[in-house]
């Protein structure tokens, strides 16, 4: 489904009085900012009355557990894993998709102003290079 289509419904769904709410998967391996700052703008343009934000979780059995498999330890369920603690190496450490996921909740919210908004993501991408994880670990495994 691609974006428009998306809208589409969103807009639908609205004109006939029935909330919407968007679930946000962040994290997945290959994920770069422009993928975030895509996200961000999906939720800016659609706004949905609320969302959901979690980090990927390697599910046994998938491709994407395969491919992480060596980097989970004792941690191979996402039950096993704490409030978006990312549990694998990503692009992005936790704090940043706790920020990220801070920020789209945000946008949503009627009693936020845009310009704070937009200053809080400002703020975070300016440092935004601080939170990347290392090429080392991020091919490790």
């Amino acid at each position: 489904m691609d974006i428009a289509a998306i809208g589409r419904c969103r807009e639908l769904l609205g004109a006939a009085g029935i909330r919407v709410g968007f679930f946000i998967q962040l994290g997945y391996l290959g994920e770069e900012l422009q993928d975030l700052l895509a996200t961000r703008e999906l939720i800016q343009s659609l706004r949905p009355d609320s969302i959901g934000v979690s980090v990927s979780y390697p599910l046994p059995g998938t491709r994407f557990f395969e491919q992480v498999r060596a980097q989970l330890g004792s941690k191979t369920h996402w039950e096993d894993s704490d409030d978006l603690e990312m549990m694998f190496c990503g692009t992005y450490s936790s704090d940043f998709y706790r920020q990220v996921r801070d920020l789209l909740h945000q946008q949503i919210r009627a009693d936020t102003s845009d310009a704070l908004v937009a200053q809080r993501w400002e703020a975070l991408l300016a440092v935004e290079p601080r939170y990347r994880s290392s090429p080392a670990l991020l091919h490790a495994g």
